[in-house]
Parts: C-alpha cells; sequence; structure tokens
C-alpha cells in the first residue's frame, strides 16, 4: 500500500516502512528481516524507524495491525451482505458463499504478499503466541470470527454452537496451512507425483471452499 503523497512527511516515511515491512516479511518470515535489510528497502535510516514505532516488535504489531483490520473489515463487508442478501430473500445464508468471503484474503490478488502474511501471523500465534500476537488476534480476529461463526449458524442451525466454534477454527487451520505450501518445495507436488495446481489461485479456492463446505456440512456425531 503506497503511501498517498497528501500525507506529511513524517507519515509517509512511516507508511514506507510499513510497506517495506509488509513486502519482506511475507518474503522471509516474520522473523527473518535484519532492520538493516528493512530501511534499505524502505530508502531510511535505522533512527527512523526506532523513532516511528519504538521497536521492531512495535513495528511488526504496527503492520500486523493495519493489515489484520484492513483485510478482516473486507471480510466482514463482504459476510454482511450475504446475510443480508439472505435475510431480505427469507432463506439461509449459502454456506459457499460464507467461506469463499473467510478465504477471499488467501486466494486474492494479494494472496502472494498480504495473504501469505496473514497466514504467517496465525501460525506464529498457533505455534508461539506473544503478548503482541494476543493483542492482534484479540483486537483484529476475535470479533471476526464471532461475526462468521454466528452467520455458520444461521446457515446450518443443526450445528451445534459449541462444534460450529471448533469447525470454525477447523476451517482457519485448513486455509493457513494450505498457503503455507506455496511458493516452496511443494509438498502437494511432490505427493501428486506432477505438477500441482496450488499456485493457481482459482484451482486452489474452489479445492478450499469444496473441502470446507464438506467440513461444516458434515453430521454431527458423539454424544
Amino acid at each position: 500500500m503506497a503511501a498517498p503523497r497528501s500525507l506529511p512527511p513524517d507519515r509517509i516515511t512511516r507508511q514506507k516502512i510499513i510497506d517495506s515491512a509488509l513486502k519482506l516479511y511475507a518474503q522471509n518470515g516474520i522473523d527473518g528481516v535484519p532492520v538493516r535489510a528493512l530501511t534499505t528497502d524502505a530508502g531510511v535510516n535505522v533512527a527512523a524507524v526506532h523513532y516511528h514505532f519504538g521497536s521492531t516488535e512495535a513495528l511488526a504489531e504496527a503492520v500486523f495491525g493495519e493489515l489484520s483490520e484492513r483485510l478482516n473489515a473486507q471480510r466482514v463487508m463482504a459476510l454482511e451482505a450475504i446475510t443480508a442478501g439472505a435475510a431480505q430473500a427469507a432463506r439461509k445464508p449459502a454456506v459457499s458463499a460464507i467461506v469463499r468471503a473467510f478465504v477471499a484474503p488467501y486466494v486474492g490478488p494479494e494472496a502472494s504478499t498480504e495473504g501469505r502474511l496473514l497466514a504467517q501471523l496465525i501460525l506464529k500465534h498457533r505455534l508461539s503466541p506473544s503478548p503482541m500476537t494476543e493483542r492482534v488476534v484479540g483486537k483484529h480476529f476475535d470479533p471476526m470470527a464471532k461475526k462468521f461463526v454466528a452467520a455458520l449458524l444461521q446457515a446450518l442451525p443443526e450445528v451445534p454452537p459449541g462444534v460450529m466454534a471448533m469447525r470454525y477454527m477447523l476451517m482457519v487451520s485448513t486455509v493457513v496451512l494450505s498457503l503455507s505450501d506455496r511458493g516452496r518445495a511443494q509438498r502437494l507436488q511432490r505427493l501428486a507425483g506432477k505438477k500441482a495446481a496450488s499456485e493457481d489461485l482459482q484451482t486452489m479456492e474452489a479445492a478450499l471452499v469444496d473441502f470446507i463446505v464438506g467440513g461444516l456440512r458434515a453430521p454431527v456425531s458423539g454424544p
């Protein structure tokens, strides 16, 4: 997201640092970007990072906060349009439409940078949660997640709320782990024994939606 020219110089510098961090985190991982590489890419000095953010952890939180707020707002807007349309037509919202709204950031035009970075944040929070990831997830992801669980319960009222919350978490895991295989020594390609289609975002979206919808609709077993 390039900094608008109308911003004050301080804001332009701050946005340039965030934009460079977004790109480099997506390419090299959250913990794989030295400050010097970041400042070189942004065209600023090290002092500018400390002036605007105070620390590299605060910079990471600013990057993930901005990204999460923007992408989750887009998802919630799409979700609200789906549920409003269903209510107006006096029908249940379509499960597939809800799932597509959820996976959109991971398979859209910015999937190779923003989508991958979003997946990295969630993986990091799952594997090694920190106060920073707790704050970002609590502020930007939990409210969005509750809206999706509520919409899924409208679509599938036969699924108990606790089970639906668990299935939502399974949906998140499916999407994040699928995205993590893209752009690397793809295991999918090795297992398939031929060139896999995980770089084809339309194919990936269709496979994810079909698989997740099937899991969400599955009969509830157990007590």
